[in-house]
């Protein structure tokens, strides 16, 4: 990017024409193009804003796109056919461009006092005003560019471009005040620290370190929510390095803070992360086991003994069932990923015995082991350790997703027919145990009734 830094004398906005930045059209969706030429057509101002014009100036692609506007929702939904609003907190149009798709068009904020305003943060949160007032509202200088469709040019109401520049990851006002207002913010600085490798400022390190145990006061759905962007961005080791130098994690994580657990943790993550950099999809449960895995050894002895999976499983819904409900995972999803962790296991230590071949088959057919297999394999290779054990499991490796009774195994033995997956732990209590035939019960016959004793519709029996 041609440096900027000489032209900063000048006052805000700071206005690059297309000649002066890397940014063009030919990088942004024409679906996009064609939604704010469309929001001009209309008479109205678009922007392209936030990470999406941040990526672009530093040469990444974008994940999605973001276009401001100075069109009310209803003016935007107008304009479009598929167009839905949505949210409370901030209410927003969504502009479809395929069935799974959509474009998110927010309407220029106004910098406001909730206390000023009938109806506290939410209806502040919804008071329109113009671009300069929205640049102010947003979290940090580099969120905070625009790209203005109509002439190509990059607008700056913030120092964006000079931080841009230095590498530098700096709060739009006193840092102080913008993390007590949203604590979230503290995860989401040091997510884009490490997905941009760039460094806070002093001052917002200082404030983050202050300001952590408010991380206590912030929803859990949008924790939830920041969890599973840090173990999806690719950047996830370095997410977990900023948030202890935060001082973070022993605040909103405090299970994972003691120190025994984080060369492990690095190292599965750096896993997670170099799959992630290939586009490669990963479940929840695989995500959240590779985060919590340290924990579950401890409990289970999973690396030690001949602990039945099913007892293991049953001991880690139950002693980590609170945590489950501080993450706001649903059962279904903690089912998931306790029967990722206590099959490890017997992935650890292929058995033997004349009933091992049969108990075998059964748990490579289960619902749960393509989960438990691909976790096994970022074990395996954040560790060094199981190499053997895993080439022997991988004869029966599936796809996630796949029923059972497909796969290698059953294709060599002249499988045709798809047989529907196990039920979850239906199999053998022990894998020197042999499962017990289920007894199937004869259909009872319908009973007939004694016409005599049937009442009428009318009243009381004859």
């Amino acid at each position: 990017m041609i440096s900027v830094l000489s032209i900063f004398r000048k006052k805000y906005p700071i206005i690059l024409p297309t000649d002066r930045h890397v940014m063009s059209r030919g990088s942004i969706d024409p679906e996009v193009l064609e939604i704010l030429a469309r929001i001009r057509r209309g008479g109205f101002k678009a922007y392209l804003v936030g990470g999406c014009v941040r990526d672009l100036l530093l040469g990444k692609k974008p994940k999605d796109f973001d276009i401001a506007t100075d069109a009310r929702p209803r003016q935007v939904k107008q304009l479009f056919r598929r167009c839905f609003l949505i949210g409370r907190r901030f209410r927003l149009a969504h502009v479809y461009i395929s069935r799974d798709r959509f474009v998110e068009v927010a309407t220029f904020r106004a910098a406001v006092d909730p206390d000023e305003v009938q109806g506290g943060r939410y209806a502040a949160n919804n008071v329109f005003g113009a671009i300069e007032e929205d640049a102010q509202r947003r979290d940090f200088t580099v969120n905070s560019l625009y790209f203005n469709s109509a002439d190509s040019s990059v607008v700056d109401y913030t120092g964006g471009l000079r931080d841009l520049e230095k590498k530098l990851l700096r709060s739009i006002g006193d840092p102080v005040t913008r993390f007590t207002e949203d604590p979230v913010r503290i995860i989401r600085a040091a997510r884009f620290c490490a997905q941009l490798d760039f460094e806070p400022s002093g001052a917002d390190l200082k404030a983050a370190k202050s300001c952590a145990r408010l991380i206590k006061e912030a929803n859990d759905q949008r924790l939830r929510e920041e969890l599973f962007k840090i173990l999806r961005c690719g950047a996830s080791e370095g997410t977990m390095r900023n948030l202890i130098r935060f001082r973070l994690l022993q605040e909103w994580l405090p299970e994972l803070a003691s120190e025994r657990y984080h060369d492990g943790l690095s190292r599965r993550l750096a896993v997670v992360d170099r799959r992630r950099a290939k586009s490669e999809d990963l479940p929840v449960s695989v995500l959240i086991t590779a985060l919590l895995y340290d924990l579950f050894v401890e409990a289970t002895g999973t690396d030690g003994g001949r602990q039945s999976f099913q007892e293991a499983f049953i001991l880690l819904k139950e002693r980590f069932g609170e945590m489950a409900g501080k993450l706001r995972l649903p059962r279904q999803e903690w089912d998931n990923i306790c029967n990722t962790a206590a099959r490890q296991m017997i992935l650890m230590r292929p058995g033997g015995g004349k009933n091992w071949k049969k108990f075998e088959n059964k748990f490579a057919g289960n619902a749960y082991f393509p989960h438990a297999m691909l976790f096994f394999e970022i074990l395996v290779e954040a560790t060094g350790k199981y190499g053997e054990q895993l080439a022997y499991w991988r004869r029966f490796s599936r796809p996630a997703g796949e029923p059972a009774g497909t796969g290698p195994v059953a294709a060599a033995h002249g499988a045709s027919v798809r047989k529907p997956p196990l039920k979850p732990l239906a199999e053998c209590a022990d894998s020197t145990e042999t499962p017990k035939p289920k007894k199937r019960r004869r259909p009872r016959r319908p009973r007939k009734r004694n016409p005599q004793q049937q009442q009428p519709l009318g009243g009381a029996p004859v």
